[in-house]
């Protein structure tokens, strides 16, 4: 069953000199990141102040097999994840 949480669940993320996740702990486990299938940057509303996103976005597989997707918000400066895969 595919997980995708709303607002995403906090998680502490180890990254490089780019700002890419290389891994990440979630539910109490290491989860290294193998590859980045995927990433883009979202930054919406940003005239607004009350509405503004500004995120990058991963999408990973880890050493694992686990698909999920990642996110840093610029805004708060935390990452996410917001996706796990089956």
């Amino acid at each position: 069953m595919t997980r995708l949480w709303a607002n995403g669940v906090a998680v502490d993320v180890v990254r490089d000199a780019w700002n890419r996740p290389l891994n990440f702990v979630w539910q109490g486990r290491l989860h290294r990141i193998e590859t980045i299938r995927q990433a883009w940057t979202v930054d919406s509303d940003w005239w607004s102040e009350e509405g503004r996103v500004w995120r990058d976005y991963f999408a990973v597989t880890t050493s694992g097999g686990l698909l999920c997707v990642l996110y840093h918000d610029w805004l708060a400066d935390e990452w996410r994840l917001a996706k796990v895969y089956d």
